[in-house]
């Protein structure tokens, strides 16, 4: 019988995997719309993605060695490395939407300053993005605070090390959340002031994209705000042991699980958001129903000129018979 980590690990591994899948199925959509990938907000959607796909990728491993012999723990540098790896992907999933904040702020509140909205300089936003979170990221290693977790076969910044964890938190969900509950008190502010100008001062057009945006940014918002009331369980395990001074055994098992949730959660909302991706989708689902459900209609359109020009030539056939046969009477 198989024990309660083993169930939960392979629970975690079929989310994960499932989350891959959705991750996928964006990329595919995107290469298909290729063109549009000068749309910086779509460009800015690929970088979450792909934060997000890399995330799933190591902890899929992660979880696949916690499930067989423990392969990642071979190689203790290796082990630390990837540990690395899966705090440095999750870290970007966060910062990702800082910058999507940030190109939201500029078309509402910077829109005459055109540089800000310039397509390179989002290019060059992603990059430093990774950049400062390798080197936010990379002393925790050169301290040796990654070790192999005694109740698992990989290794991360155990949940007992309260000042590194405080760090963590800190940089992962703390500033994310703070810059862009910022942005947004921006905007909104922003957005009260203008109302009050005269409609020819700003015109209609500039007015609607506004709108657009600040629902976007709500949106992102309340999904970044979910993550953080998804995270509290980590937080919660993290006082536990504290107190206690030791672990729950399935606490990384319960703490994936939820990670698994999230990133499955992340890949739908992001579809929901994009209209690019949604229209895309709708698209394909409905194209196929139409398409199925059209043919047997055409099939019955061309049947009905042949019965109409049946029943025309019907009618022509009888009046020419009753012109012969009044002549022959006649």
């Amino acid at each position: 019988m198989l024990s309660k980590a083993t169930i939960l690990g392979i629970t975690n591994w079929c989310l994960i995997a499932i989350a891959i899948l959705i991750y996928l199925v964006i990329f595919l959509i995107i290469l298909k719309s290729r063109r549009e990938l000068r749309d910086i907000s779509l460009l800015l959607t690929c970088n979450t993605c792909l934060s997000a796909f890399l995330l799933c990728i190591a902890a899929c491993i992660m979880i696949s060695s916690n499930l067989s012999y423990g392969f990642l723990t071979y190689n203790i540098h290796f082990c630390y490395t990837w540990g690395l790896f899966y705090d440095m992907f999750e870290c970007s999933v966060y910062y990702s939407y800082c910058l999507q904040g940030f190109y939201r702020l500029c078309r509402i509140v910077f829109y005459k300053k055109k540089f800000l909205l310039s397509y390179s300089l989002y290019i060059i936003l992603i990059i430093s993005q990774w950049i400062v979170i390798i080197a936010l990221l990379l002393p925790p290693v050169l301290i040796n605070w990654y070790i192999r977790l005694p109740t698992e076969n990989y290794c991360l910044i155990p949940y007992t090390y309260i000042g590194p964890e405080t760090y963590h938190i800190l940089l992962l969900y703390l500033i994310p959340l703070i810059c862009l509950a910022i942005i947004y008190i921006w905007i909104t502010t922003h957005m009260r002031q203008t109302s009050r100008v005269p409609t020819l001062i700003i015109a209609a057009s500039q007015r609607q994209r506004n709108q657009r945006d600040v629902t976007v940014i709500k949106r992102i918002l309340i999904l970044i705000t979910m993550l953080i009331i998804l995270r509290f369980p980590t937080v919660i395990f993290m006082i536990h042991g504290a107190i206690i001074g030791s672990l729950y055994p399935l606490t990384y098992g319960i703490v994936g699980l939820i990670t698994s949730i999230c990133l499955i959660l992340i890949g739908i909302i992001t579809i929901n958001i994009t209209s690019q991706l949604r229209k895309e989708v709708l698209h394909f689902f409905f194209h196929q129903n139409n398409r199925v459900q059209t043919e047997p209609m055409a099939l019955n359109q061309m049947r009905t000129p042949t019965v109409v020009i049946a029943n025309v030539n019907a009618s022509q056939r009888s009046n020419i018979n009753d012109v012969s046969l009044e002549q022959t009477i006649q």
